[in-house]
């Protein structure tokens, strides 16, 4: 029984002011509550899809954890659009515990944010009242974003108040970064707008451009124009002059969701902290900065070069690139742990598979049976107990020490090029987070580890088979000479009378990318049907990768007529059926071609350039139904049934949403996949078996259910009418009977 609450907390790029800012209200607050605080966060927070850095949102799966208490999310910090529906979809699965969000509005969650609307009235008040501004413009941020609207709607706020007229064109829409600032300031040196008393920009980076930008050349603030900010992010001192801007409270705002979360776990009530922000002011209006703000946000960058200093001077990264072995890497870390700041704690929770190249889980899947082993880089009490393991959704690692105030742990993701390694732990004592000096830091340790991993990792030899002509260098494969050479060696140690079966394989036909980033896709595609094809490989079997999307099967000892039958069939389940296939592709996506001759008469280039052929044919033919004008239509309703199998679908009831008769519709079906509609229903239902009965335990009765039948005895005719075989014959005839998906 847990004595102590372990609370999540679900962020993006912990190192930046704004969130460093509510991590420490949260954590504060959870200190003083007797709250753990774990913090989740991702490092580059991409706002795009990014194939060999979207694995690092993989640390996310920890939403998930049995640990957990209750979660707060710093919403706003995500900037990609499908990683915040990933996340807000593992959230709604923790209906068992609650969850606070804050920064932004997510339906079916208790939400909290600051007032921007009042903080930016609370600006304009300012410009108005202390200065007698009446001429001010308004940069905002995207004219599609709620924030961007509640900040212009304070600014109207103020101006009503004070009776000063809104004027529409007076508020101007940018992207919240400094180039807005900077167009904008182009348009008054320019003269394409009139210069104001005062421009209020709704962030600090947007008013960092304009000033940059206006006194570059010649347009001196605040003589000539006043300019404030908004956010208070903590890098004033880099510009000129130092901003007057407001600091929305962030501290309090996190350590409000703090107090809420402690009370909707114990049921016990807080007080909750006053979320109202302050202006700071600078020297960009005419009240001037205030000396103390001014020499601790010095004081903070002095000691910030300072730890960047000693990570550029160091030989932290020579050091680590001559590691050979985890020992070795791990000593290197504790070495050169005093680059991290203000720690008490680092430790490295590494899965047990991640020095193997093949990353066969989906970079972003959770799975809960992962283990993780534990290395202690440094412990508060100075103790390096011997490494652990455990799971990482169900326990925190047990060499984590233990202090006389509640943990405050941060869960970072290490990875590099796609392949996910696992997480470091930083310990800390206080309420903080780590700085980005800490991101440079662990992208060194990144790279060290992969450079170890191909180190010692034989499957990175087996990558480098490119420097073979008889492979494949994405797949390990034999390519189409190899397969040839193989082959022929294996024939010259065979009958003269033994069949042999060819069977070529061409995969995505009908499309040159699909819905994620093509070539890191591309390989994981060609590395899900290598893996396919060698599974139904025997001992007198060849298989190999001969060009693009192309593949070959050769087997050099059949069994008989069912057995050349039954091979092409297996193989394009296995294909179609697949996830990361089924996902892309559609069901006549994959072409089958094949060949059964005698091997006296077997001549390799012969039959594959026929077969090539063939499938060139197949392809161009099916290529002109697709031309047809209701191929889109009629392809999506047989993806359908292809998907959903065991529905009964009802020809009436698509028929009447296409607005066809059933006559029409049936003869069109027929025409474009050369099968009618109720043929193909049941040939959806037999082909689910059969990908059922290769990669599952199930029963036969268990498959017919699963399939929609009712009757075990009419899914044993119909199977045996379509494969000619039983369903118990066509599973004896896999070579690995007992297979299952990547």
């Amino acid at each position: 029984m847990k004595n102590h609450i372990d609370i999540g907390i679900i962020t993006a790029q912990a190192a930046d002011s704004e969130q460093r800012q509510i991590l420490c209200g949260i954590i504060g607050e959870a200190q003083k509550l007797g709250m753990n605080s774990i913090v989740l966060s991702n490092i580059y927070n991409s706002s795009e899809y990014f194939a060999d850095v979207e694995v690092e949102n993989r640390i996310y799966d920890q939403i998930l954890s049995k640990q957990l208490d209750g979660i707060i999310l710093t919403a706003e910090s995500f900037l990609n659009q499908e990683l915040q529906a990933r996340i807000n979809g593992l959230l709604k699965q923790r209906s068992d515990i609650p969850v606070i969000v804050t920064g932004a509005e997510i339906e079916g969650f208790e939400c909290i944010n600051n007032d921007v609307r009042a903080d930016t009235k609370d600006i304009i008040d300012h410009l108005i009242e202390a200065h007698s501004f009446s001429r001010i413009d308004f940069l905002t941020g995207p004219a599609e974003y709620d924030t961007s609207i509640l900040r212009a709607e304070g600014y109207k706020d103020s101006l009503c108040a004070h009776g000063i007229p809104f004027r529409e064109n007076r508020v101007i829409y940018g992207d919240f970064w400094m180039n807005s600032g900077e167009k904008l300031a182009d348009e008054y040196i320019s003269g394409k707008r009139p210069l104001p008393e005062a421009v209020a920009c709704a962030n600090d980076y947007m008013a960092y451009g304009l000033c940059d930008r206006l006194m570059e050349n010649g347009i001196s603030i605040p003589d000539k124009v006043t300019v404030t900010g908004y956010e208070y992010i903590g890098s004033r001192c880099y510009h000129n002059p130092i901003l007057t801007t407001y600091q929305r409270n962030r501290t309090a705002l996190g350590a409000r969701a703090a107090s809420i979360i402690y009370s909707r776990i114990t049921g016990k009530q807080t007080s909750l902290p006053d979320i109202s922000g302050h202006i700071v002011l600078g020297d960009s209006c005419a009240c001037c900065a205030d000396d103390t703000t001014l020499c601790a946000e010095l004081s903070a960058i002095r000691r910030e070069m300072f730890f960047s200093r000693m990570n550029l001077t160091g030989n932290f990264e020579q050091q680590l690139t001559i590691c050979r072995s985890v020992s070795d890497y791990v000593g290197v870390l504790q070495e050169f742990v005093y680059l991290i700041r203000d720690i008490r704690g680092l430790y490295l929770c590494l899965h047990d598979n991640w020095c193997s190249m093949e990353q066969t889980k989906d970079p972003m899947s959770a799975e809960t049976g992962d283990s993780m082993i534990c290395y202690t880089i440094m412990r508060p009490d100075g103790n390096c107990p011997k490494p652990v393991v455990f799971r990482t959704l169900e326990e925190l690692p047990p060499v984590i020490c233990q202090t006389d105030k509640e943990l405050v742990l941060y869960n970072c993701p290490i990875f590099f090029s796609g392949k996910y390694f696992g997480y470091f732990i930083l310990q800390y004592d206080h309420a903080d987070s780590y700085d980005i000096i800490f991101r440079d830091w662990l992208k060194t340790a990144a790279s060290a580890l992969e450079l170890l991993r191909m180190k010692n990792d034989i499957n990175t030899l087996l990558e480098c088979r490119d420097l073979s002509v008889q492979h494949d260098s994405t797949t390990g494969m034999l390519n189409e000479k190899g397969l040839e050479n193989e082959l022929r060696l294996m024939l010259s140690r065979n009958p003269d009378d033994q069949s042999i079966a060819f069977v070529l394989i061409r995969t995505a036909a009908f499309t040159d990318d699909i819905n994620i980033d093509s070539k890191r896709a591309g390989i994981e595609l060609d590395r899900k049907i290598a893996s396919i094809l060698t599974s139904q490989c025997s001992i007198s079997d060849l298989c190999g990768k001969i060009a693009d999307k192309t593949y070959a099967f050769i087997r050099t000892s059949l069994k008989g007529e069912d057995d050349f039958r039954m091979l092409p069939d297996r193989i394009s389940t296995l294909i179609v059926y697949s996830e990361q296939y089924r996902e892309n592709f559609g069901h006549d996506s994959v072409i089958m071609c094949s060949r059964q001759c005698c091997t006296k008469d077997f001549d390799y280039n012969t039959i594959l350039r026929e077969l090539l052929d063939e499938a060139d044919d197949r392809l161009y033919t099916s290529s002109l139904l697709h031309r047809n004008p209701y191929y889109s239509v009629y392809s999506g309703v047989r993806e359908l049934i292809y998907s959903t199998p065991s529905i009964d679908h009802n020809s009436a009831e698509i028929c009447r949403s296409l607005t066809h008769s059933e006559g029409y519709f049936r003869s069109v079906y027929k025409e474009l996949f050369g099968i009618s509609f109720h043929q193909d229903l049941i040939r959806s239902r037999i082909s689910l078996a059969k990908y059922l009965i290769l990669t599952s335990s199930m029963s036969i009765e268990m498959i017919a259910e699963s399939c929609g039948y009712v009757d075990t005895k009419h899914f044993y005719h119909q199977f045996r009418k379509l494969t000619g075989v039983s369903p118990r014959k066509y599973k004896l005839s896999d070579p690995s009977v007992n297979i299952k998906e990547g």
